[in-house]
């Protein structure tokens, strides 16, 4: 009996041991999978920065603890903390980030990384993490990307709510020896970020990742240009009444800030008309980026616009001219007249010559306000008004849109959000002041379309203000978009091509670049139609399907088949695909035929319907 006990006691023992073993493995493993510390398995792997050892961090030479880095001014060192003690750093720009010093890596095990976020902003904003895996030769094998996460607003002395957690997790590609970890924002909103640290395990799914471009064939490239045209170039005009930026002009950002407004207004109606004649011989489309007002043939009935706003940050401070509109209501100047009698407030007449013409006509806002400092609810109120002014005059609804004296500088997630759900697609005239670089969203020194951190639906476009004195180095520039493959815009007021002078300078660049386009190097759209063209190009799939040679015994080689599926909603005509060969004969499938693409060497171009999948079969010359 004595003996039965003891095996039944050491039975249990084990099933115990077991039980404990088992619920061990189980908290190790859920730790590991929301990255905490699991002792002698997974510790902090980064060390606590040492706000006492500051120095210059590359590239932006901003002075953070020993190790880390930022990739422009706006990252700071700042005092309020999860504990309410020490330091922690300030995010601050959405071209900006904040980067950690490198950590040791083994290639096929997981990593983590956490922080805790607050936004200091008006609205609550997102941050995604990229995870860059460093080679024995200190090159970057490879980055993975975090999906957008949350950061909630912090509400004032009284809020006591936790921070937002955010973080990532990934596995460590062959080769990678060390690992850095960047933590990005979506909006200029001012974000604090603390607890920052990496360890063995993983993160919870963070949302969806940024879109991606889809995997193609080796040597099979799609190009985003139509028919093969090495880079695009848009022309437009930022094109006010006198109830635009002119009445409301700033001291800045504006070079003719100190000139009748009444007079500037009738210099913007002169130029639709000089504008439209230099396109003309040329076939040539432009964009023209309208305020409200352009849309009205008078206000005799004294309508109110937007609610009849007054704007508190149209001030001295925000270099305008005078502390006046922050009481006296922004639209009140309107001499609630006529084409007729007030020609230079209302362009609503020169509206059907610019559609007769095909031209584009796209928002400059509404009010022409200052985008970086208008609220939200500003922005949803300009952009409806717009909406509505513009249907009035059989114009759809806008999908690009140029920042008034390039405001872009101060976006909160909100104003971007706002943006998105309004239709917007492109975004040009943003921020290009050298001392700010932690705002500079694109550069024609590097003239690609980027899409909007956290709104990639959205893509901000570069672009080169075209003028009497800077039309010389226009050909410079309009051949470095076609060295990148990328695209340009080439832009001003219209009140800037009146004097016989302003008009010689853009003759000779839009005849320059109607002759680049001639040659097939270029393709010249309106701005919107080039950036919708990119985003749809991206969405391209392209996928090999095997092929045996045409004869087992000669020795001709097998011809190149593929599917390729357009998953936009967008036409795509003249698409063209960049073989690895030359191309000696082609056939296209469709659905109901078969055709022949144009063939120029190794390029191959056929138009593709939203939504349309054909097979192409290429035999190599």
């Amino acid at each position: 009996m004595t003996e039965m006990w003891r095996r039944a006691g050491v039975m249990a023992a084990i099933a115990l041991g077991v039980m404990l073993i088992g619920t061990s493995i189980a908290l190790t493993q859920e730790r590991l999978g929301r990255c905490a510390v699991v002792p002698l398995l997974a510790g902090d792997l980064l060390a606590a920065p040492d706000f006492a050892n500051l120095a210059p961090g590359a590239p932006s030479g901003v002075l953070l603890p020993v190790g880390w880095s930022a990739a422009a001014t706006g990252v700071q060192i700042g005092d309020f903390t999860v504990s309410g003690r020490g330091r922690s750093f300030q995010l601050l720009g959405i071209a900006n980030h904040l980067r950690t010093p490198d950590v040791a890596v083994r290639p096929g095990a997981s990593y983590c990384a956490v922080a805790q976020a607050l936004a200091d902003s008006v609205s609550a904003t997102q941050v995604r993490l990229g995870f860059h895996w460093i080679d024995a030769g200190g090159d970057v094998l490879r980055t993975d990307w975090s999906g957008w996460q949350e950061v909630r607003r912090w509400n004032g002395p009284a809020d006591v709510q936790p921070w937002s957690q955010i973080g990532g997790g990934f596995i460590a590609p062959a080769g990678a020896v060390r690992l850095t970890v960047s933590f990005h924002p979506a909006s200029d909103d001012r974000i604090y970020l603390d607890t920052i640290r990496i360890r063995p395990g993983r993160f919870p799914a963070s949302g969806e990742m940024p879109p991606q471009s889809p995997e193609r064939p080796t040597g099979v490239t799609v190009l985003p240009w139509p028919n093969g045209a090495r880079a695009a170039l848009s022309f437009s005009f930022d094109w006010e009444t006198t109830m635009g930026g002119l009445i409301h002009s700033r001291s800045v950002d504006d070079p003719n800030f100190d000139q009748d407004p009444v007079l500037r207004g009738m210099r913007m109606r002169e130029g639709v008309t000089t504008t439209v004649d230099l396109f003309r011989p040329y076939g040539i489309r432009a964009t023209y980026y309208a305020t409200g007002y352009n849309f009205l043939s008078g206000n005799r009935e004294r309508r109110r616009f937007m609610g009849d706003p007054t704007f508190a940050w149209a001030n001295r401070a925000n270099r305008w001219q005078t502390d006046a509109w922050q009481q006296q209501p922004w639209f009140s100047p309107d001499p609630y007249g006529t084409v007729a009698t007030d020609p230079a407030w209302y362009f609503g007449d020169l509206i059907p010559i610019l559609q007769h013409e095909g031209h584009d006509i796209q928002s400059h806002t509404f009010s022409h306000l200052y985008g970086g400092l208008a609220s939200a609810e500003e922005w949803r109120s300009d952009l409806s008004e717009w909406r509505a002014v513009a249907a009035e005059r059989g114009v759809p609804s806008a999908r690009s849109l140029a920042f008034p004296w390039s405001s872009s500088a101060g976006m909160s997630y909100a104003n971007w959000q706002a943006l998105a759900e309004a239709g917007i697609t492109s975004v040009t005239r943003t921020n290009w002041n050298p001392r700010q670089p932690q705002y500079h969203l694109v550069s024609r020194e590097d003239p690609h379309c980027r899409p909007i951190p956290g709104h990639e639906t959205i893509l901000a476009c570069p672009d080169f203000y075209l003028t009497e004195r800077s039309a010389a180095q226009a050909p410079d520039v309009i051949e470095r978009a076609i060295a990148a493959g990328g695209m340009i815009d080439l832009w001003a007021h219209t009140e800037e091509v009146v004097s016989p002078a302003q008009i010689a300078a853009w003759s000779e660049v839009v005849r320059y670049a109607a002759a680049r386009r001639d040659a097939g190097d270029l393709w010249i759209a309106p701005l919107a139609e080039i950036a919708d063209r990119q985003q749809a190009v991206a969405q391209v799939h392209v996928e090999e399907h095997k092929s045996e040679p045409v004869n087992a015994d000669s020795f001709q080689a097998a011809p190149l088949r593929l599917a390729v599926t357009n998953r936009s909603a967008r036409n795509l005509a003249g698409l063209t695909l960049r073989l690895p060969f030359d191309a000696h004969r082609a056939t296209v499938q469709h659905a109901n035929d078969a055709v022949n693409p144009l063939i120029r060497g190794a390029m191959l171009v056929f138009d593709l319907a939203a939504g349309e999948t054909v097979e192409v079969t290429v035999w190599p010359a």
